[in-house]
């Protein structure tokens, strides 16, 4: 082999080996919102879940709806994969599981969500909602209570405790 063929074959290998160096660079790096790669995954998951619950749910679309947020709740995971504390990631994960009558998956993200910003009332009321869906009153109080420890707002606080009276009524009659 001669040395101008061996030096063209280098360049080439070299060429190919640059291009996939780039190519494997993470996908921030092509991003030009500077959006994180947890917060692009979460807006893809709301595109999805938006889709299947404004476009195919209200048409009677069941398959493609359920497309839909099953592509969301990937997006969703990715997004907190890539950044655990992704508080709306969550919360999105949440209402599409709730949605989907998955309400121990829905509970339990919520949970996540309260966790994360022990100030969301509205995580730990959405949680207790699920629980009620699963027949769990006594969690369901628990997380409310928990919710009244977050906050000093006075209507916030007699809602909280409204929406407890419920659960209890709701628990002395069995009925649901």
């Amino acid at each position: 082999m001669t040395k101008k063929v061996f030096l063209r074959r280098l360049q080439s290998v070299a060429a190919a080996a640059l291009a996939f160096a780039l190519l494997s660079l993470p996908g921030a790096f092509c991003q030009e919102t500077g959006e994180s790669d947890a917060g692009f995954h979460n807006r893809q998951g709301m595109e999805y879940f938006k889709k299947g619950f404004y476009d195919h749910a209200p048409k009677k679309q069941a398959a493609e709806a359920e497309r839909n947020y099953g592509l969301a709740i990937r997006e969703f995971k990715a997004a907190i994969s890539k950044d655990a504390a992704h508080t709306e990631a969550h919360r999105n994960l949440a209402r599409v599981y709730y949605v989907q009558k998955n309400f121990e998956g829905a509970a339990e993200e919520y949970r996540r969500v309260a966790e994360l910003d022990p100030h969301d009332l509205d995580a730990y009321v959405n949680q207790a909602l699920a629980l009620i869906e699963l027949k769990k009153p006594v969690e369901a109080i628990r997380a409310l209570e928990n919710a009244k420890s977050h906050t000093c707002d006075p209507k916030a606080l007699e809602a909280l405790d409204s929406y407890i009276s419920k659960v209890h009524a709701h628990q002395d009659t069995g009925v649901r």
